[in-house]
């Protein structure tokens, strides 16, 4: 079974931009503080496994697959 890549601030604002969302909207759906993402996002706080998590369903359901090892981006849009 492969290991899901952990999210990383540089993942995170990678998946964000590629759904084209502001980090109030992400933060919205993720039912989490702006505050919180944006300190992530900067590389300034790690927010706890349960939030990390959420947020990657969040961009997982937007269609985002993280692919770090094959992708420039480390993300990519998938194809169903």
């Amino acid at each position: 079974m492969e290991q899901q890549p952990v999210l990383t601030p540089l993942l995170c604002r990678e998946a964000r931009t590629l759904l084209d969302l502001d980090t109030a909207e992400v933060a919205f759906v993720a039912r989490i503080p702006v505050a919180v993402l944006e300190t992530f996002e900067a590389g300034h706080a790690m927010p706890p496994t349960t939030v990390l998590a959420t947020l990657r369903r969040v961009f997982e359901r937007g269609g985002v697959a993280f692919r770090p090892g094959r992708s420039k981006r480390g993300v990519e849009l998938s194809v169903a």
